[in-house]
């Protein structure tokens, strides 16, 4: 069916007033009925949560950003502004693909084909085509059309590569000089992917070689949003893999489904050397929020206000439960605490 200009105007006009008393207002996020299956296996929580809704059009903060001498809000978002994401459980850093027993090494971030995606910083082309992961050209390489990027800054003598994959195609060659905001290609679906979505993945190296990081603790947050990171552990100080975390707003009521970090994670060390985190969540608004989980069939419960711009720590520590921590790479001298 075709419409003319006016006549399509006036009908999504007419939309907009019917559908505006149910639209989620600016900030407010509903998490993934997805994370209430991937919860069914470890914990029941109460409620199955809808996919969360992201608003358009956010202002950021600048990067860099740091409010913290270890806060590292070096890059800024792959994604337009104006483009609305959805970050559930199963499309976070460390993530468990039960299906294959692989592990998600970086942040699926779906948006339309075509979608612009664009640099998160300065720096150079290393890497652009097919065969990132089985060599240059192999177009059956999972990550599908990558654009690799070596960035100029560094970060505790550790440079900074951004992966983009899945790309429609690649608007940049080898050693081309790239800046901030620069396009590199669209959205797209080549490589293994069963929807078009970015999938966006960040690496250091030093002198022991390349690791993966969490995007989600090097991408600066939307003005007056910050990020929750921490450890859940056990009794003995171990690392609780593939846990469920409920985040609640008590502001708005909005409800969040965390799953903490695959074995694997911790054990190569492929999380941050100062956080020694095993979750993290970026894009959450200043406020109010309570925590919650079982453990040894007991349920723990926690409130505490969530700070903007910067990385806010939690530990939850067997039973003693949650409480307000130091990342273990601190000297107890972080100002949130």
């Amino acid at each position: 069916m075709k419409f003319s200009r006016n006549a399509l105007g006036l009908f999504l006009l007419i939309s907009f007033f019917f559908t505006s008393a149910a639209t989620p207002l600016p900030g407010e996020l509903i998490s993934s009925a997805a994370n209430a299956l991937a919860m069914s296996d470890t914990v029941r929580l109460d409620d199955s949560p809808e996919e969360p809704y992201y608003p358009s059009n956010r202002p950021y903060y600048h990067a860099p950003l740091s409010l913290t001498p270890h806060d590292h809000f070096l890059l800024s978002r792959p994604i337009s502004d104006e483009t609305l994401t959805w970050r559930t459980a199963d499309y976070r850093y460390g993530y468990l693909i039960k299906e294959d027993g692989s592990v998600h090494g970086g942040l699926d971030i779906p948006a339309p084909e075509r979608t612009p995606v664009l640099a998160a910083g300065d720096g150079t082309v290393v890497f652009s085509g097919y065969g990132l992961l089985y060599g240059e050209g192999a177009r059956n390489d999972p990550y599908g059309i990558v654009v690799m990027i070596r960035h100029d800054m560094e970060f505790d003598g550790s440079v900074i590569y951004t992966v983009y994959a899945h790309l429609d195609q690649a608007l940049v060659k080898v050693n081309n000089v790239i800046k901030t905001g620069q396009k590199l290609g669209g959205v797209g679906m080549t490589g293994s992917t069963s929807g078009p979505h970015l999938h966006f993945e960040v690496r250091v190296k030093d002198e022991n070689g390349m690791i993966l990081q969490n995007p989600e603790l090097w991408m600066v947050p939307p003005l007056e949003y910050g990020v929750l990171a921490g450890r859940i552990i056990n009794n003995f100080g171990s690392y609780l893999s593939n846990w469920n975390i409920r985040l609640t707003s008590l502001d708005t009521g909005n409800v969040w489904q965390i799953r903490t970090y695959d074995d694997s994670i911790i054990n190569e060390s492929q999380h941050d050397i100062f956080y020694q985190e095993n979750f993290v969540l970026n894009d959450l608004p200043a406020g109010s929020y309570e925590l919650f989980t079982y453990y040894n069939a007991v349920a723990y419960k926690y409130e505490f206000k969530l700070v903007p711009g910067a990385v806010n720590f939690i530990d939850f520590l067997g039973k003693q439960g949650f409480v307000r921590g130091n990342p273990p790479g601190s000297q107890n001298t972080d100002f949130l605490n």
